[in-house]
């Protein structure tokens, strides 16, 4: 009889190496850093749309007032209301024939500044840094991305 030798055991391979680990951190990391910045100028942007809307309605509420009372004294836009992250009043007191409505941004909206009038013009009067340089007298639309004009 011939004695054979017991064969060992083929070792598999079992998780990752410490190589393997460090690449994909690293690749989470790297897609961390691209995605996230969007991901903020996005949520600024859906806030900026938030704040445009409001404008609208308070817009229309005073028009709505004025129907009834003949006079924008005394109209819905003399309480400020906050809105997402934006506050939303009158600019001056509301007289018989005008009326200018701002949208002042906080926290992550922080820096812009849009408004609307009587006549229906719209207005962005301050925008943050990296988001462009506003002319004497604002822009005379709502800016809603960087780099826009109108």
């Amino acid at each position: 009889m011939s004695s054979t030798l017991p064969l060992s055991p083929r070792r598999l391979p079992r998780g990752f190496t410490l190589i393997e680990m460090v690449i994909a951190v690293a690749m989470v990391a790297i897609l961390a850093a691209l995605a996230l910045p969007n991901y903020r100028e996005h949520v600024v942007r859906s806030q900026i749309t938030e704040a445009t809307q409001a404008l609208a309605d308070a817009r229309a509420a005073m028009e709505q007032y004025y129907l009834n009372q003949r006079s924008y004294t005394g109209g819905p836009c003399a309480t400020a209301a906050t809105i997402g992250t934006f506050t939303i009043a009158c600019t001056t007191v509301p007289t018989a024939e005008a009326y200018e409505i701002t949208a002042t941004g906080s926290q992550a909206s922080a820096g812009f500044t849009f408004a609307v009038d009587h006549h229906g013009t719209q207005r962005t009067y301050a925008l943050p840094a990296g988001w462009g340089n506003v002319p004497s007298g604002g822009y005379p639309c709502w800016i809603g991305s960087k780099g826009q004009t109108c």
